[in-house]
């Protein structure tokens, strides 16, 4: 029975650690966009050309964003705010971490293929609950935050694309 006890607690660490896997605070902090990567070449200036890095499309005011996300869950993003000339934007925010099943749907040799797992998300919930973005969480460390998301690429359209922030030390 103390054997059959002891396997059952060790099972259910291994799937706490399993879904468990990221503290709340290794996400607070201000963190500054380093780069964005779509997964399909993009054009988002009107130029002519196409690229998967958005760093390539985006003028200095649009590479200007931040995101702040502090202990008591209350985050703030800020876009275009150390660059004079920019339109500054502050958006306020609650933020919390969560793990949630995501379906991908993929396409191999024409047949449907559809992948589950339960990744950890972010979400920003802005004071409505209405407007909410959601993202992946790829990996974060004391320096580095890297999150999967949709990101405007026109007025009325998205593109996924991996998002990658460098934590600003104060």
């Amino acid at each position: 029975m103390k054997r059959i006890l002891a396997i059952c607690v060790i099972c259910f660490l291994f799937i706490f650690t399993l879904y468990a896997q990221y503290d709340t605070s290794q996400f607070t902090g201000l963190w500054v966009l380093q780069s964005v990567k779509f997964k399909h070449p993009v054009d988002l200036n009107k130029d002519g050309y196409r690229s998967s890095d958005a760093f390539w499309e985006y003028d200095e005011c649009r590479k200007d964003q931040q995101m702040e996300l502090l202990p008591d869950f209350n985050a703030k993003t800020y876009n275009g705010c150390s660059h004079n000339g920019c339109t500054n934007e502050i958006r306020l925010y609650k933020w919390n971490l969560k793990e949630e099943l995501v379906k991908e749907v993929k396409y191999d040799m024409g047949k449907r293929v559809v992948d589950e797992r339960r990744p950890t998300v972010l979400k920003l919930n802005d004071a409505t609950g209405n407007d909410a973005q959601v993202f992946v969480v790829i990996g974060v460390d004391e320096n580095i935050l890297t999150l999967k998301g949709l990101v405007k690429t026109g007025k009325n359209t998205t593109e996924e694309a991996i998002l990658i922030y460098r934590k600003r030390k104060k």
